[in-house]
This record gives C-alpha cells, sequence and structure tokens, in this order.
C-alpha cells in the first residue's frame, strides 16, 4: 500500500473511531432498502435442528436501528435479519405485521400490512424510516408487531431525537 493510501486509511479509521456520526451515516449509506436472501431453507433447516423444532420456528437473529439519534427531518434505518423454518420447504408464514413509532408513549406514525409474509430460509429486510420535520426532542420507540395464526411476535427499539 502506498504511503497517501495508509494515510487516507489512518485518518478514516480516526474519523470512524473518533465520532459516532460520522460512523453511523457511512454505516447506514453501505445500505440498501429491500429483503435479501441470507440462506437456503436446507440450511436454516440443519442449522437450527428444525427436525426437533416445534414448527414453523421462527428466530430473530439480528434487530437493529441506525443511528440512534436521529434529527428532525432525518432518516434511519431498522435493519432485521430472520430464520425460518415452515412445516414444508416453500411454505410462507403469512399474517398481520405492524409498524408503530411512538413518543409519550402515543403513536405518531403508524403502518399496517394485512397479508406480510415472511419466507423460508435466512432473509435480511433494511427499511428506512423518515422522522417528521415537527419531531419534538425526546426518545421513542419503534415497534414492530407480527400476528398469524402460526406465529406471533413483538420488536421494541428506542432512537433519540436530540435537542437542537
Amino acid at each position: 500500500m502506498g504511503h497517501s493510501k495508509v494515510v487516507a486509511a489512518v485518518c478514516a479509521l480516526a474519523l470512524l473511531s473518533g465520532c459516532a456520526s460520522v460512523r453511523w451515516a457511512v454505516l447506514k449509506s453501505m445500505r440498501r432498502e429491500g429483503l435479501v436472501n441470507q440462506a437456503f431453507p436446507e440450511v436454516v433447516w440443519d442449522e437450527y435442528h428444525c427436525d426437533e423444532q416445534q414448527l414453523p420456528f421462527f428466530q430473530v437473529e439480528t434487530n437493529e436501528l441506525i443511528p440512534p439519534r436521529v434529527r428532525p427531518g432525518g432518516e434511519f434505518n431498522h435493519r432485521m435479519t430472520y430464520a425460518l423454518c415452515p412445516a414444508h420447504p416453500t411454505e410462507v408464514v403469512s399474517g398481520r405485521l405492524d409498524t408503530q413509532i411512538l413518543y409519550k408513549g402515543e403513536p405518531i406514525y403508524q403502518e399496517v400490512s394485512e397479508a406480510y409474509e415472511f419466507l423460508p430460509g435466512r432473509w435480511r429486510i433494511d427499511t428506512f424510516v423518515e422522522i417528521p420535520s415537527s419531531a419534538a426532542p425526546g426518545v421513542y420507540s419503534y415497534q414492530m408487531e407480527f400476528t398469524s395464526p402460526q406465529l406471533r411476535f413483538e420488536r421494541r427499539l428506542t432512537f433519540l431525537v436530540p435537542i437542537p
């Protein structure tokens, strides 16, 4: 590696380790909205020993929100990775997905999908959520609740809208 590349790498590392907002911005910029397959159903089946599990077997492997501080009018990325072993290799689990943002215990945003599908295997879902420019400073909660005849789960994450 040439001298200028070493200097650039050291400067970039110093910026990323010393400045949280730059680190979050870089991480968020590397993500794209959508659904990406991470492993086929048979891989997940073997990994989780699904032949010994009650089916459908569902596991949220990661659930994160970046950045954890969002200015009014900004956006955050929600990333969830899940693993699903259905009773049959190509079966999906369909149900109601309710997503909300709460402030002081009250919903300020809600989106409901009545026929949301979780697919077999391991999948990563990235979504970007915009915060209203009128958002007041404080702690907010991003909540997801999924309900179907076969499966039910809830996940919550918090983020902060800082004082200007």
